[in-house]
């Protein structure tokens, strides 16, 4: 009987749940850490960056009459360097140049030799259309022929046309420096005109007379040499050698210079004219040139170092 009593109690018992623990306090929390911001470069102060107002003020734009000057200094400087180039080009032949020399020079000894007979041909043949294309024709050679190349010039370098302005700025250089070593020539050699001799050849050296060679001849040659190197095709080339030989068979057709004259000033000034173009082709290219001169501070003033 008690037993039942107490295995009804048991059944009817509810178990009882165990108190949950307080939850451990952590000691000193380390707080994560927040990103600072990145300033962006265009953002960033540079501090060697100068200001507006403590930037340098841009210069001013030169005057046309300084831009003509410092035009001139320029093609002053590159005479003076084309000059020194020229005189010490033959140290730098080769076997090539040197036989075109010797060609050169045995065809003017050629005509120098039929000198006379080549003017008595001349006088024989002479005659009206003779002298009226020796009028047209024959300026080519003198100071109305100098102006072709000078106005060539400034129409490209106002039309900003770059072949024009090398052709013509090269011509002006070949006449002024053919026409250097043709003066320093006649006045060394003294070579009498046919009409002063009646065509027999005479020499007084170091004299007025300046037959030899024939400065015409030496310009008419200058200008159609480089109007051939700078020209595309053989239309233009043809045309500025015709004019030039033209302009060599006046001088003979007038009794003013013989064959030997004009064949000798034709090779001056072809040989001029094709050197200096050459030469400007190479620095165009970016090839350092033969001879260059550079200008060196010092104290009193500026020292010039040539190079060759």
């Amino acid at each position: 009987m008690a037993t039942a009593a107490i295995e009804g109690c048991a059944s009817t018992a509810r178990p009882v749940a165990a108190p949950t623990p307080p939850p451990t306090p952590v000691a000193n929390p380390v707080p994560s850490p927040v990103p600072s911001p990145v300033p962006s470069p265009s953002t960033t102060p540079n501090p060697t960056a100068l200001s507006p107002a403590e930037a340098p003020a841009a210069p001013p734009p030169r005057s046309l009459p300084g831009q003509l000057w410092d035009a001139v200094v320029h093609e002053a400087a590159r005479y003076v360097v084309d000059a020194a180039a020229f005189v010490v080009a033959p140290g730098h032949w080769d076997a090539t140049d040197w036989q075109r020399a010797g060609a050169s020079a045995a065809v003017v000894g050629t005509l120098f030799v039929a000198d006379e007979s080549i003017d008595s041909f001349a006088r024989k043949t002479r005659s009206e259309f003779t002298d009226r294309v020796s009028a047209a024709t024959t300026w080519i050679g003198g100071a109305g022929g100098f102006r072709i190349p000078v106005v060539v010039w400034l129409g490209g370098v106002i039309f900003r046309d770059a072949g024009a302005r090398d052709i013509g700025r090269d011509a002006v250089e070949a006449c002024l420096f053919s026409a250097v070593v043709t003066k320093v020539t006649k006045n060394v050699v003294g070579r009498w005109r046919p009409f002063e001799t009646d065509g027999e050849t005479q020499f007084t050296p170091f004299s007025s007379h300046d037959s030899y060679p024939s400065g015409h001849s030496t310009q008419a040659f200058a200008i159609a040499s480089v109007v051939a190197m700078r020209s595309n095709g053989w239309a233009l080339p043809t045309l500025a050698y015709t004019a030039a030989t033209i302009v060599a068979m006046d001088r003979v057709n007038d009794r003013v210079h013989f064959a030997s004259d004009v064949a000798a000033g034709a090779i001056i000034g072809t040989v001029t004219g094709r050197f200096l173009v050459a030469r400007h082709r190479r620095e165009e290219a970016g090839r350092k040139p033969r001879v260059d001169i550079e200008l060196i501070p010092i104290r009193s003033g500026l020292a010039a170092r040539i190079r060759y």
